[in-house]
C-alpha cells in the first residue's frame, strides 16, 4: 500500500531550513558579540598606578543600578526609561566636562567659564583625541586613566553625589533612594560611588575605541561631538537600503502567496454559510477559564491608571501636591507598568489554550480542573509576590536578597530570579495541561475517520504553545554581576524574541486554528498558510532582532542584518487578519448571525496596529540612520506602545471574547452588551492612537531635533520636559488616556457581566458533541 503524499513536506523542510539558518546566524553572532565585549577591569588607576576603581565595586556599581531599578527610571546604554536621563550620555558629558575644567586649570591657570572661544575649542579638540586611546592592558586586566581622565571621574563622582543624595531635582523618585545597606553581589563602601563607576564604565567604552578599530565599543552611539561619537557612515547606506529590502520583500511575499497558492480557502458556499454554535455544552476546566479573564481586566485596568501615574510625572513631580513618589516612585510604577501587560497578556493566551484542550481531545482529562485552579493560584501569587517584591525592595525594606525576591533589574525582567522561576514553572505546568489533550489528538493520526489535516493543525498549536515557556528560559542565563553585553543579548530573546517573535507565532497558529473551528476555513488551505507566515515570520523576526546589539557588536554585521530583516517582520500576522476580517464580512454581508462580532473588531485591530504600530513606528525607528540619535526617545515609547497594547493587546481581548463567548450564556449576549464590547472597542483604539499621535510622536520628534541640535545627552534631560511646547503635548495626552481607560472600564464591566452568567460544566453532554471535532 502506497504511502499517502504529504502536502507540506516542502513547506516543512522550507520552515526547518529557515529555523536552523536563522538561530545559527543569531547564536554564532552572540558568540562574536561575547568575544568582543568591552573589558571589565581588575581595577582601574591613574597614571601613578593608584587605584581608583576595583573591581568588586564596580560589579557593586551594577548591583546598585538593578536593586534600585534605575533602568525603569532613566537608561544605560540608551536601554530602559525615558523621564530620567540615559546614564551613559549623561555621564560620558560630565565626565567630558571635568576634563575640560582640569585642563582649564592646568594649561591656562583659568576657569573653563574664562577661556576664549579659541581655546576651550583647543581643549575640547585634545580631550576628544585623549578619551578616544585605548589604555586597557589586556595582560594586566587594568585600566589607565590620564590625569585628566581621573579628574573627570572625580568631578562625576560630585555630580552623583549632589543628584542622589538629598535628590528633589530627580523627578519622581523620593529623596535619598539609595541606602547604604549592602546586599548579594555587592561589596562594603559608600554605594553612590560604586554606582557612578559602574556609570563612569559605560561613559568609558561609548567614547573608547575598540582595539585596532576606529570607532567605539558602542560603535559610536550615543551622539555627542565633544567625545567624537558621530554617525558611522554605514549607518546610511543600510538605511537606504533596508527601504529597498522592504518595498521588493513585500513584492516577493505577494507573488510567492499568489503564485503558490498560500491563501485559506473558504469552508463553506458563499450562499450556505455555516452556522457557527457557541452555546454548546463545557467542560470543568472550560468554565474555570473565565476566572483567568476576570483577573486579565483587573490586571488591565491596574496597568492603565499606572500609565497615566507615570504619564503624569512627566508633568509634576507629585501627584497633584501629594507625595506619591514616595510610595510609588517612577521607577517602581514603571516596573508595574511594564510587567503588568506581560501578565495580563500571556494570562489570556494561557487561559485560551485551557479552553481549546477538551475541544481538542474532545472530552475531559480526569483531574484538569483541579490543575487549572493550581495554575490559577500559581500565577496569582507570582503576580502578587514579584509585585510586592519589588516595591519592598525599591523602598529599601528588602536587602539581602534584592535580586531573589526584589527588582532583578533589567527591563522587561524586573521580577526576581525566584519569581522569574516561579512563572516558568507555571509555564511548564500550562504545558502538562495541553499536554493532557494534544498528545492523545496527535496520536489519534492515521486512524479511521480521523483528519490528518486536523491532527498537524493540533501539531502546530501545540508546538508554539511549547515555545512560550522554553523560550523565556533564556532569562535564566542573566545573573546580577553578569555582564552588560552578555545579559543584554539575552534580554532581547525575551523582549524581541519572545514577545515579539513567539508570541507572534503562537497568535499566527491559534488564529488559522480559530478559523477552522469556526469552520470559515479548510483545514489544508490554512497548514499551507500558516507554513508560509511562519516561514516569514521567524525568517525575518529572528535575525532582524539584531538591529538591537548595533550598540554592543562588531561595527556592520549587526547594523546590516538588523536594518533588512526586521523590516519585514510584521507581514505575516498582517496577512493572516486580513484573511480573518475577509471571512467575517461575508457573515456582516449576508446577515447570518455571527456570534464573534466582538472578537473579530478585535482582530481587525490588531491587523491595524501591527500595520502601524508595530509596522510603520517600527520600521521608523528601526532604520539604522534614524535609530542612532533616536534610541531610547519618546518615538520608541510610541513603537512600544503601538505594538504592546494595539496587536498584543487587541489580540489578547480577541481570544478573549471568543472564548467568554464559549463559556457564558447565551442570554447575557444582549444587544446592550454587545453594544458595550463595540464601544469599548472604539474607545481603546480612539485613545491609543491619541495617546501615539498626539503627544509620544509630536515629542519624540521634538526630542529628536534636540539630540541633532545638541547632543543625544541634551534631549534626554529633564529639562526638555519643561519646555512650554512639551509640556503642553504632555498635558494633552491627559485627554486620550482618559479615553482609553473608559474602554478598559467598559471591558471590565463586560467581563464581571459574563462572569456571572456562565454556563453550568457538563463533562458528558460536551464529550458528546465534541467528541467528533477531528473527523473531516
Amino acid at each position: 500500500m502506497m504511502e499517502p503524499v504529504n502536502p507540506y513536506r516542502r513547506l516543512s523542510r522550507v520552515l526547518i531550513t529557515t529555523l536552523v539558518v536563522v538561530f545559527s546566524i543569531l547564536i554564532a553572532g552572540g558568540l562574536l558579540i561575547f568575544k568582543n565585549q568591552a573589558p571589565r577591569p581588575a581595577k582601574i588607576v591613574d597614571n601613578q598606578g593608584q587605584t581608583l576603581v576595583t573591581h568588586k565595586s564596580l560589579l557593586s556599581g551594577q548591583a546598585v543600578f538593578e536593586k534600585y531599578g534605575l533602568t525603569d527610571y532613566g537608561s544605560y546604554l540608551g536601554n530602559g526609561s525615558y523621564l530620567g536621563p540615559d546614564y551613559t550620555a549623561e555621564a560620558l558629558h560630565i565626565y567630558l566636562k571635568g576634563m575640560h575644567r582640569y585642563y582649564a586649570k592646568t594649561l591656562y591657570h583659568q576657569s573653563w567659564q574664562d577661556l576664549s572661544d579659541l581655546k576651550k575649542e583647543g581643549i575640547k579638540g585634545k580631550v576628544k583625541n585623549e578619551i578616544k586611546v585605548n589604555r586597557y592592558s589586556e595582560k594586566k586586566d587594568t585600566l589607565t586613566l590620564t590625569a585628566a581622565q581621573t579628574a573627570g571621574l572625580t568631578y562625576l563622582q560630585k555630580y552623583y553625589r549632589k543628584e542622589f543624595v538629598n535628590n528633589p531635582r530627580q523627578a519622581g523618585l523620593p529623596e535619598n533612594m539609595i541606602d547604604q545597606s549592602t546586599g548579594q553581589y555587592m561589596a562594603k563602601g559608600d554605594k553612590v560611588d560604586q554606582l557612578t563607576n559602574f556609570i563612569f564604565w559605560g561613559a568609558w567604552l561609548a567614547s573608547t575605541n575598540r582595539p585596532n578599530r576606529n570607532f567605539t565599543y558602542t560603535n559610536n552611539w550615543p551622539y555627542d561631538l565633544d567625545a567624537g561619537n558621530v554617525m558611522p557612515s554605514e549607518a546610511m547606506l543600510w538605511t537606504a537600503i533596508s527601504v529597498a529590502v522592504l518595498v521588493a520583500g513585500v513584492g516577493v511575499i505577494i507573488w510567492f502567496q499568489r503564485r503558490y497558492h498560500l491563501e485559506m480557502d473558504m469552508a463553506y458556499d458563499k450562499d450556505h454559510l455555516p452556522m457557527i454554535n457557541p452555546d454548546r455544552p463545557i467542560t470543568n476546566s472550560q468554565r474555570k477559564t473565565a476566572k483567568f479573564f476576570l483577573v486579565v481586566v483587573l490586571l488591565f485596568l491596574i496597568q492603565v491608571l499606572l500609565g497615566e501615574l507615570l504619564a503624569h510625572y512627566y508633568v509634576e513631580n507629585e501627584f497633584f501636591g501629594i507625595p506619591l513618589q514616595n510610595i510609588w516612585p517612577f521607577n517602581l510604577a514603571k516596573t508595574w507598568h511594564l510587567q503588568l501587560v506581560i501578565f495580563w497578556v500571556a494570562t489570556a493566551w494561557l487561559a485560551t489554550g485551557i479552553y481549546v484542550v477538551p475541544r481538542i481531545r474532545g472530552k475531559e482529562p480526569k483531574r484538569q480542573g483541579l490543575l487549572v485552579d493550581i495554575l490559577f493560584w500559581g500565577l496569582i501569587a507570582v503576580v502578587g509576590g514579584s509585585m510586592l517584591g519589588e516595591w519592598g525592595d525599591i523602598l529599601g525594606f528588602v536587602k539581602e536578597r534584592w535580586w531573589l525576591f526584589g527588582h532583578f533589574g533589567w527591563e522587561y525582567l524586573e521580577m526576581g530570579k525566584f519569581w522569574q522561576w516561579l512563572f516558568i514553572a507555571a509555564m511548564i505546568l500550562w504545558i502538562i495541561i495541553l499536554m493532557r489533550g494534544f498528545i492523545p489528538a496527535i496520536k489519534r493520526r492515521g486512524q479511521k475517520n480521523i483528519s490528518v489535516d486536523r491532527t498537524k493543525l493540533t501539531t502546530l498549536l501545540f508546538l508554539g504553545a511549547i515555545a512560550i515557556p522554553a523560550f523565556y528560559m533564556a532569562s535564566l542565563f542573566i545573573l546580577p554581576d553578569s555582564h552588560v553585553t552578555f545579559a543584554d543579548y539575552w534580554r532581547w530573546w525575551i523582549v524581541h524574541l519572545w514577545v515579539e517573535g513567539i508570541f507572534e507565532s503562537f497568535a499566527v497558529i491559534l488564529i488559522g486554528w480559530l478559523m477552522v473551528d469556526m469552520k470559515l476555513t479548510t483545514s489544508q488551505s490554512t497548514i499551507r498558510a500558516l507554513y508560509f507566515q511562519l516561514i516569514l515570520l521567524l525568517g525575518s523576526g529572528v535575525v532582524g532582532m539584531g538591529h538591537h546589539y548595533f550598540w554592543q557588536g562588531d561595527h556592520n554585521v549587526w547594523l546590516a542584518l538588523g536594518a533588512c530583516f526586521s523590516a519585514l517582520e510584521v507581514v505575516p500576522l498582517c496577512l493572516l487578519v486580513w484573511e480573518a476580517w475577509t471571512h467575517y464580512k461575508v457573515y456582516k454581508v449576508s446577515g447570518v448571525e455571527f456570534p464573534y462580532k466582538g472578537t473579530f473588531m478585535f482582530l481587525a485591530s490588531t491587523g491595524i496596529w501591527n500595520a502601524i504600530g508595530a509596522g510603520a513606528l517600527g520600521f521608523l525607528i528601526n532604520a539604522p540612520a534614524i535609530n542612532y540619535f533616536e534610541h531610547g526617545t519618546q518615538w520608541t515609547s510610541a513603537h512600544a506602545h503601538g505594538s504592546m497594547a494595539g496587536v498584543y493587546g487587541m489580540f489578547s481581548i480577541a481570544v478573549l471574547l471568543y472564548t467568554l463567548r464559549n463559556v457564558s450564556k447565551k442570554a447575557v449576549w444582549t444587544a446592550k452588551l454587545e453594544k458595550w464590547i463595540k464601544w469599548a472597542c472604539w474607545t481603546l483604539n480612539v485613545g491609543l492612537a491619541g495617546m501615539v499621535f498626539i503627544t509620544l510622536m509630536p515629542v519624540g520628534y521634538l526630542q529628536l531635533s534636540d539630540a541633532l541640535t545638541n547632543g543625544y545627552w541634551h534631549a534626554r534631560l529633564l529639562s526638555f520636559y519643561r519646555e512650554p511646547v512639551v509640556k503642553t503635548l504632555l498635558g494633552l495626552r491627559s485627554i486620550p488616556d482618559v479615553i482609553f481607560t473608559v474602554g478598559v472600564v467598559l471591558l471590565v464591566m463586560v467581563v464581571f457581566k459574563i462572569f456571572r452568567n456562565l454556563k453550568p460544566a457538563d463533562n458528558d453532554g460536551m464529550a458528546k458533541e465534541q467528541g467528533q471535532w477531528d473527523q473531516d
